[in-house]
């Protein structure tokens, strides 16, 4: 599988710094992440006051093991988990109910719904099985990160491990709806991402109709 590579102790030792309540610069396949152990109320904690987000505000639920992705989607509907299967992984954040709520510590005032991101990476990130809440890497409102060396010093100084897999594409992912296909509605889509025409012709292959934009 082609996709974003990091060296194995490298995984291990972000994996070790995150669930032990650490935070760290996480490589996805767009850009780089700001990222806690979903688990970790010291993490998340830490996250928010680092990024200076309201609690509010929901974060992505950033997950890199297939099978952790599997095992998350598991109580959805058949026709969400195609719609989910055909885009993730990917350069894609699907916003799906979370009838679970195994994810509400990264739902914010929203319970009940997570935005999970799974990239396409390979090699040792696909055995990271962490559950991370995540947020891009950057100064609210700020430019999206493709390099490490472009993360903000303020951030960077408050994370315990960097793991760098080199230049990233630089675009924020596609963010799409998929709530509505439980009423038999179409996926929204709620940020275009890199290439959004890939992501309807992904959507139709599964018999689902994408919603522009706006």
């Amino acid at each position: 599988m082609s996709g974003v590579r990091a060296a194995a102790a490298e995984v291990a030792e972000a994996e070790r710094v995150l669930s032990e309540g650490g935070l760290a610069l996480m490589p996805t396949d767009t850009v780089y992440g700001l990222c806690a152990a979903l688990d970790s109320s010291d993490g998340r904690d830490a996250l928010y006051a680092l990024k200076g987000r309201d609690p509010a505000q929901p974060c992505q639920v950033l997950i890199y093991s297939p099978d952790v992705l599997t095992t998350l989607v598991e109580p959805l509907g058949d026709g969400l988990r195609a719609a989910v299967g055909a885009l993730l992984p990917g350069q894609v954040t699907c916003i799906v109910p979370d009838p679970w709520n195994r994810c509400d510590a990264a739902a914010g005032d929203n319970p009940g719904t997570v935005g999970l991101r799974a990239p396409a990476v390979s090699g040792a990130l696909l055995n990271f099985e962490t559950i991370l809440m995540a947020t891009s890497a950057n100064e609210p409102g700020g430019p999206d990160p493709r390099l490490l060396e472009e993360v903000p010093f303020r951030i960077a100084a408050g994370v315990g491990y960097e793991l760098d897999a080199g230049p990233l594409p630089g675009v924020a992912s596609a963010v799409v709806d998929l709530r509505p296909l439980a009423d038999a509605g179409p996926a929204r889509l709620v940020r275009t991402g890199p290439d959004p025409e890939a992501v309807a012709e992904t959507l139709a292959e599964v018999s689902v109709r994408l919603a522009p934009a706006g």
